[in-house]
């Protein structure tokens, strides 16, 4: 979720409540402490695109962290508690409130596509529950107008909108999945995978992305759009699936693989453009891996996702292969990842095996 809906929640929650206290610093560190978790972003900032992977979304967003957090953000926010502030909260009430904003942030990442690792550092599982765009103005604007408005019933209202309007996306998308898993059915397809996903202005548009079983050809990733009933409004797009020994083969052989793999739904794959080529490509092999997830089936989202370098698929692993064996047979000989929109770019350079991480990487969530 963006900063400022992050932002904007905080303050609400701020808001709603009568008794806070009167410090200016009230709504602020709110709103502050609502953001907070997105911290790992200015740490994986100083690394590369594989750092990115593995911290964006980790520890700072885990349950196991949140009370830490909390204490954290409450020493930092002395004015809450201070001995001369009107109507100030005790320390713990302060430690309580930065924690439940530390979990409402932990809430509004989850309930969106990009995945999010909230029970670090026993499990590197990302949790997402794909009821929200990754900006959604539907979502952000009338907390935005309940802030402007100041009114009290404006903020209980927002107050619900902040669990309500992804509940309801939530309950739209099994209703929308189990549609398309009938619909697909009925017309005799063997289909596996399917998801489905929030488009730009849901609950009014959809994305559903599936696996295909190919009669004696490679298996296909298809992707298509939905209307605000599950019927699809455009037709299907295929992609070449990359079959699971592929990468688990993959993801053991290369440290770029096993975080790209284990954060991708289903990932697809195609030739990798010459001007993408290292110069001495002569003779071998290159493939670009990427996700379907972060697209979008309205079109004028996707020239805007364009406006960045490579916009239109904002995550990529490229792999290049020697001509010993065909692709999800052999190991790379040289691999990059490249994250559009930003300095992110690892650069050819020769595959590094994952190796068992010590305890404090361990506990950090870097595998």
């Amino acid at each position: 979720m963006d900063s400022v809906t992050h932002a904007a929640s905080g303050a609400v929650a701020m808001l709603v409540l009568r008794a806070r206290p009167a410090t200016r610093w009230a709504v602020p560190f709110a709103a502050l402490a609502a953001s907070s978790p997105d911290i790992d972003v200015c740490f994986a900032a100083a690394f590369g695109p594989l750092q990115f992977l593995q911290l964006h979304r980790g520890i700072t967003h885990s349950l196991a962290a949140m009370p830490l957090m909390g204490l954290l953000l409450a020493l930092c926010c002395r004015p809450l508690w201070r001995a001369g502030t009107p109507g100030r909260w005790s320390f713990c009430r302060v430690w309580l409130f930065a924690c439940c904003m530390v979990l409402l942030h932990i809430w509004l990442d989850a309930v969106t596509t990009y995945g999010t690792m909230i029970f670090l550092p026993f499990s590197h599982e990302r949790v997402r529950l794909n009821g929200l765009f990754i900006v959604d103005l539907l979502f952000v604007l009338p907390l935005l107008l309940a802030i402007w408005r100041a009114h009290r019933v404006c903020m209980i209202a927002a107050c619900v909108w902040l669990v309500a309007y992804p509940g309801l996306n939530i309950a739209l998308n099994a209703r929308h999945a189990a549609t398309a898993e009938a619909r697909l059915a009925s017309e005799g397809r063997e289909v596996s995978g399917l998801t489905v996903l929030p488009d730009a202005f849901a609950p009014f548009f959809w994305r559903v992305i599936f696996e295909e079983r190919g009669l004696g050809e490679r298996d296909m990733v298809c992707e298509q759009s939905l209307d605000v009933l599950g019927r699809p409004r455009a037709p299907e797009t295929k992609h070449a699936a990359f079959p699971e020994q592929g990468v688990a083969k993959l993801s053991a052989a290369s440290a770029f693989c096993r975080e790209f793999f284990a954060f991708t739904m289903l990932p697809v794959f195609s030739g990798l453009a010459p001007g993408d080529r290292p110069q001495d490509s002569a003779g071998k092999e290159y493939f670009l891996f990427y996700d379907l997830r972060f697209g979008s089936g309205h079109a004028f989202v996707r020239d805007l996702m364009r406006l960045r370098p490579e916009g239109d698929r904002p995550f990529q692993l490229m792999l290049e292969f020697s001509p010993d064996g065909p692709v999800g047979k052999t190991q790379p000989s040289r691999e990059r990842l490249r994250f559009s929109g930003s300095n992110k770019d690892s650069g050819w350079r020769t595959p590094v095996v994952p190796e068992k991480p010590p305890l404090w990487r361990w506990l950090a969530g870097l595998r």
